[in-house]
């Protein structure tokens, strides 16, 4: 199994009127397909910088999870026939474990913070 990091917009209509539900359904779009999510989370409700299926604003997952290679053409078909989801991005995390890049993330968070509070 290889790991991956996923971006994924959700309508906001759909998404805001059940953020768990919504939450369960993509969930269960890609572990019909085998994968195992180690992290799924709502990023941010954004503006969009132009319409993608109408719609002018999206709610933004932001994941990581493993899956066998094969699996990656069907789970993107889910996704494509679910009205839920506007759109997704897919990127295999090669050569990296889980640990390493969750460090990575909390390195630029306290150099983020650090830097904020020498501005002050």
């Amino acid at each position: 199994m290889r790991t991956y990091e996923c971006t994924i917009l959700l309508n906001p209509a759909l998404a805001n009127a059940d953020f768990e539900g919504a939450l369960a359904t993509v969930r269960g779009l890609y572990e019909q397909e085998g994968a195992e999510w180690i992290e799924l989370e709502k990023w941010e409700e954004r503006r969009l910088a132009y319409k993608i299926a109408d719609q002018t604003s999206a709610v933004f997952l932001f994941g990581y999870f493993r899956s066998e290679s094969d699996a990656i053409d069907r789970i993107e078909r889910r996704c494509r026939l679910n009205d839920m989801v506007i759109r997704q991005l897919i990127i295999a995390r090669d050569g990296k474990s889980y640990d390493a890049i969750r460090a990575q993330r909390e390195k630029r968070k306290a150099e983020a913070a650090a830097a904020a509070v020498g501005r002050e």
